[in-house]
């Protein structure tokens, strides 16, 4: 099968939905399909380089961020497009636009998948405003999602918030999966009680409270604090760990080097008020790393917590540090969860995503060739 990738972002971008769209083209050239990724960034094997567009005001932020937005040039758009069964778009802008618009008039199948939400955006540039995330979400459906034959949904909670912001398409869940080598390792014993957070610095993330909670633990001496991830936000959360008795560790490594720290850590903490399915909360729990997850309205990872005791009020310091305090107090309660948490994990394999995935494209190309008829 011939399938193009469109997402307006890859070579670097620390995003999950760049890490997901990479970890299924990978699994999906293995199996012997044919993928072509449709971006930004360097040229490359298999791979359709396409210029960045600049945007004024938001281009400062969108630089920091590290996530070029695409100009689908019509003419690299069309060719990659002439040589697929399906066009599945990752990110909801221009490049998805153009792309499901030249598919649909050469008759071929187009998937959307849900990765970026309205708050994302809006967030990352100061806006609270419900209406306005209302607005950009039925933007994004009227020129996105209602327009492709199928949607992805990384999670039940994702087709959720889309069905409820107005999406009439078919959809399927298909989680973002887990690659098989997040698994758990022989642990060491720390000198200290290492808390865990992976993800982009971001205001979203609210890698703020965290700190804060941190710094208000009883235990607040024998914490240390490790935050992996880059972003706009890096060197004010520096500056806000500064004073903590252990000297928080800030760090940004390629995925495939998280396993280490996933399996040496503590405890995991995700604080993030907004994700549609939040990729590395299930690479820790995969690897047996107890998670306390913030519980917010605007965030459904909260519903794999494995129990009350592992959910905070999102945006709350003192109800995270009393967790802390509470796992910290009870290490046989710390202990037990971690085989729990790893047998839970084994519920999201990729390569079961891979196959949902696979079974979703030839459904799609197998009508549309009905329809050619």
């Amino acid at each position: 099968m011939r399938i193009a990738m469109l997402l307006d972002a890859w070579d670097d971008a620390p995003t999950g939905a760049v890490i997901s769209t990479r970890r299924f083209t990978e699994r999906l050239r293995e199996r012997g399909h044919t993928v072509t990724v449709v971006s930004t960034g360097a040229r490359a094997e298999h791979k359709i380089a396409l210029p960045e567009l600049r945007v004024p005001f938001a281009q400062p932020i969108i630089t920091k961020m590290r996530t070029p937005l695409a100009w689908p040039d019509r003419r690299s758009l069309a060719r990659a497009i002439a040589d697929a069964d399906v066009v599945h778009v990752h990110t909801p802008f221009l490049l998805a636009m153009r792309g499901i618009t030249m598919a649909k008039r050469a008759g071929v199948p187009t998937v959307a998948t849900f990765h970026v939400r309205a708050e994302h955006i809006l967030r990352n540039i100061g806006v609270h405003s419900q209406t306005t995330v209302d607005l950009l979400s039925r933007f994004f459906l009227r020129s996105v999602y209602n327009r492709c034959d199928h949607v992805i949904c990384p999670s039940e909670f994702g087709e959720h918030e889309l069905r409820g912001h107005g999406l009439r398409r078919p959809a399927t869940v298909i989680s973002n999966g887990i690659p098989e080598e997040y698994r758990p390792t022989d642990r060491i014993t720390n000198d200290r009680f290492v808390i865990l957070s992976v993800g982009r610095l971001a205001p979203e993330k609210r890698h703020d409270v965290l700190i804060e909670a941190v710094r208000r633990s009883r235990h607040e001496p024998d914490i240390q604090l490790v935050v992996l991830g880059d972003g706009p936000l890096r060197s004010r959360l520096r500056d806000q760990a500064r004073g903590l008795t252990n000297p928080a560790l800030f760090d940004c490594l390629p995925p495939h080097e998280l396993i280490s720290y996933y399996n040496t850590a503590d405890l995991y903490v995700h604080t993030a008020e907004i994700e549609v399915e939040c990729m590395s909360v299930l690479e820790a729990m995969a690897c047996g790393l107890p998670c306390l997850i913030a519980e917010s309205a605007t965030d459904g990872t909260a519903r794999i917590a494995r129990s009350e005791r592992f959910r905070f009020s999102a945006g709350s310091p003192q109800a995270l540090a009393a967790r802390i305090d509470h796992l910290i107090e009870h290490p046989d309660e710390l202990k037990a969860a971690r085989a729990d948490h790893a047998a839970a994990a084994r519920r999201y394999p990729i390569d079961t995503s891979v196959d949902h995935l696979l079974a979703l494209y030839q459904r799609l190309t197998a009508r549309q060739r009905v329809l050619g008829h």
